[in-house]
């Protein structure tokens, strides 16, 4: 399941929330009115509104007045995740370092991957990239000495 960011993320969807948040519209509009403010073919508008039911975001339901028409909708629970997906970052927000609370922040609960661990230069000489011969003026060192 995508992150309710993620999916907002992507302007033609995020449109395609704005317009349904006013109520439910058929799908010949939608995809008109998409298309056209982004110029975009009727397939890719498609596209997206599939995304979009299949994260659950909108539904499908027959239009009443026209039984071959389907109507799409934004969905309540959708709308409920992105909300506490914001509410997080207000929550974090209010923790940072230099509020007046002062205390540190608190870290989200999935693990951030860590780095690699320290290895062996593949050649044994870590950092020591050019210091086989000086400067002209140095003399040479035992290194030097074959």
């Amino acid at each position: 399941m995508m992150h309710p960011f993620e999916i907002v993320a992507e302007p033609v969807r995020r449109r395609i929330i704005e317009v349904l948040a006013v109520g439910e519209h058929p799908v010949g509009i939608l995809n008109d009115v998409i298309a056209l403010e982004f110029s975009i073919s009727r397939s890719a508008v498609s596209h997206h509104l599939r995304i979009l039911r299949d994260e659950d975001v909108v539904s499908v339901a027959p239009d009443r007045g026209l039984p071959q028409s389907r109507l799409y909708v934004v969905n309540g629970e959708y709308l409920e995740r992105l909300d506490d997906a914001v509410g997080e970052l207000f929550t974090l927000w209010e923790q940072r370092y230099g509020t007046g609370v002062r205390r540190a922040p608190q870290f989200p609960a999935r693990p951030t991957p860590r780095a690699r661990e320290p290895h062996a230069h593949r050649a044994g000489r870590r950092g020591q990239r050019g210091r086989r011969h000086g400067w002209h003026d140095d003399p040479p060192s035992a290194e030097d000495v074959d």
